[in-house]
Formats: C-alpha cells, structure tokens, sequence
C-alpha cells in the first residue's frame, strides 16, 4: 500500500508541475520591440534619402546669425524625415530641412521645422529633447567607431519664446553652452526656423577643408498638446540610437560654396 501510495504521490507531483508549467507557457507576456523600431512601412512617404548632407564652406563669407534667413536661401539641404517613434511620417504633423555651413572659425546651422503645433520648450538643454527641439550630430573621423571619439559631438539648440526670437537654451553632449553659442529662433503659425553659430573651439576641431569627408546626422524632438515628446524624426538612423552610437550617423561632405553659388 505504502508503495503504491508513493506512486501516486509522484504521478500527481508530476502532473501539477506539467500543468503548472502548461499555465505559464500559455500565459507568458509577449514580449514586444521597443517604440525605435518602427514598421518598414513608416518610411514609405519619406522620400528617398540623401546620400550626403554637405557644408558649405568659405573663408570669407559667413551668414548673420539675425533671423532674416536669407544668406541659406539656394543651398541644399537634407529633410528629415525618418520616423523613429511616432507613427508613419506626415508632412503636415512634423517636417524638416537642416542646412550647414562653415568658415574658419565656426559651423553654421539652419533648421526650417514645419510643426503643427510648436511650442514653447520649458526644459534646460540637457533635458531639451522632452518638447520641441532640434539636435545635429556631427564629427570629423570618418574611421568606423561606436562610441564618440573626441571630436564627436550632439548640438542641442532649445528653443524658448514665441516672442523673443534670442531666448533659447543650446547644449553640446549633454552640457549646457547658451552663453557661447549664438542663435536665433523665430516662430509661425506652422514651425519655427533656427539659425545658429557653433565655434570649432566646443567641437574639438581646428578647420575643415574642402572635399573633406565627415560624419552626422539630424533630429527632430516633437511634442503635442502640452505634452512631452511624442514624435522623434532622424535624417540617416532608424533608431533611437545617435546619441549613443556614432556609427549610426550618415556621410556628410565638404563643399565650396562660390562653387555652389555658381552653379544656382
């Protein structure tokens, strides 16, 4: 009796462990991408990307940081429109064109945001990227690396008023640079549009030369309704990934620009 009964004993242990073991497999969590990797399909409206973003450089010739625009009117630039989170790209909700330019002294950055609904960004540069904002990467060793090398550097530029187009916050990986970054934000209806003056000296670089090969990419921080962060748009990277991972920025180029002034 006492045999048998262990028998048994071991037959029910057994069989409460097979359905316990059933119950769980049956009721595991399914495990789900994280929000950065977006369908195929969300880059179907996004146009076909740029091969290269360039810089215009000059030795002489420099844009005025003054929100008037016009010395980025008849150059290229690249649009950022890979979605990273957010849902398929719309032109509409949130759109972009960012545009470089250097001489010997410092990088130039133009952004023509197109937003629905643009706001007013509350955050200090190192939390920026909460509300509306626009981040560039950008580094001249073109050799393959993951982790930033020292002239590897994120651009954060913050803006803060609708009605004051020099109230803005701007940061360089993560560290707050307002008082020795120059910039100018001016809003509409529809976006608003940036410009701004980067010196070398915060960038760990001397000079760039023309036909000179480097690295970047571009960001779109979007924010609706009051809210944080709902839409995050790259040029080159799919991921969420730039300000980590320098080998996920794209190719950019050097180029002269009473060349490409000739050539309009």
């Amino acid at each position: 009796m006492k045999k048998t009964a262990l028998i048994c004993t071991g037959l029910m242990s057994g069989a409460l462990m097979l359905m316990l073991s059933s119950c769980l497999t049956v009721h595991a969590k399914k495990i789900v991408e994280a929000p950065y990797y977006p369908p195929e399909e969300a880059f179907a409206d996004a146009g076909e990307q740029e091969k290269n973003f360039k810089v215009y450089y000059s030795s002489s010739k420099a844009p005025v940081i003054d929100g008037e625009f016009n010395d980025w009117e008849g150059l290229e630039g690249v649009k950022v429109r890979r979605m990273v989170y957010g849902g398929m790209f719309n032109p509409e909700n949130t759109d972009g064109t960012f545009k470089l330019r250097a001489d010997d002294a410092f990088l130039y950055v133009f952004a023509d945001i197109i937003d629905d609904e643009p706001q007013e960004n509350k955050f200090p540069a190192p939390q920026g990227w909460r509300d509306d904002s626009i981040e560039f990467f950008f580094g001249t060793d073109t050799g393959y690396h993951t982790f930033y090398k020292s002239t590897d550097h994120r651009v954060r530029i913050v803006p803060k008023s609708k009605s004051n187009k020099t109230a803005y916050d701007v940061g360089i990986n993560d560290v707050s640079m307002s008082g020795s970054i120059k910039a100018v934000i001016v809003y509409s209806e529809h976006g608003y549009k940036i410009e701004a003056a980067v010196p070398f000296s915060l960038l760990s670089i001397r000079k760039l030369k023309v036909k000179q090969k480097v690295r970047g990419d571009f960001q779109i921080n979007d924010a609706d309704g009051g809210k944080e962060r709902s839409r995050l748009i790259h040029w080159n990277s799919g991921k969420d990934n730039t300000y980590l991972d320098a080998s996920s920025w794209g190719d950019g180029i050097v180029v002269d620009l009473a060349d490409a002034e000739e050539a309009k």
